[in-house]
């Protein structure tokens, strides 16, 4: 039984499906491509496969990645090849690999965020969004298992690129993930619009890179 990491983008219309569709569509699609890997023990034996860092419904990915374990011996870019023969428009496989890292070795992922708001001025809500995000505290509701807690977002969001045009803004965020902190980006947008009382016309969100505690990028 060998251990393989999927690597996967998942874009334009995929990203209407949801986390657990998307766990579906992947067991799907490796019975398709004739992959043989475990499954778990028991009365309802299922595929057993794990992604890192669920996706939030309705944002693109350029670094999804699923766990799985091979039964057979296959070249890994056998693997990939049929993968990508079975899974659905907007979903591809760019990378099949051994595991580095476990997944509570995440720590951070990059949002890149294009964004426009509604009844603004040319430049106003960039404006307001980049002192906002400049600011030395950053409270926010968030709700967790438990409920819902407030936080000081600063520790953990970073702004790594702004640019702000006429009609829209695009913004380069990091922010903490993983199981001991995850910070989704409409959080922090949420936060804004209450906070500086702007409405956004529309939202893209994409995640770019996903990085471990070393400071690495996850694989």
């Amino acid at each position: 039984m060998r251990p393989v990491r999927v690597f996967y983008t998942k874009k334009d219309t995929a990203k209407y499906i949801s986390h657990l569709d998307i766990n579906r569509c992947f067991q799907r699609a490796i019975r398709r491509a004739g992959v043989s890997i475990w499954y778990t023990e028991g009365f309802n034996p299922h595929a057993y496969i794990t992604f890192a860092l669920p996706l939030s419904l309705g944002y693109e990915s350029e670094c999804e990645t699923m766990d799985m374990r091979l039964l057979d011996e296959m070249p890994l870019e056998e693997v990939k090849e049929r993968l990508n023969r079975a899974l659905p428009e907007g979903l591809r496989v760019y990378r099949v690999a051994e595991p580095v890292e476990k997944p509570d070795a995440i720590l951070w992922a990059d949002y890149r965020v294009v964004l426009a708001a509604k009844g603004a001025e040319p430049g106003q809500a960039a404006e307001k969004l980049r002192e906002y995000l400049s600011r030395e505290t950053l409270p926010v509701i968030k709700r967790t298992k438990r409920g819902e807690k407030e936080i000081d977002l600063r520790p953990y969001l970073q702004l790594l690129e702004f640019s702000a045009g006429e009609e829209e803004t695009e913004l380069l965020l990091r922010l903490a993930a993983g199981g001991e902190m995850n910070v989704n980006p409409t959080l922090v947008l949420d936060s804004f619009c209450g906070a500086c009382g702007m409405e956004l016309e529309y939202v893209k969100v994409a995640r770019t890179a996903v990085w471990d505690k070393k400071g690495e990028k996850f694989a």
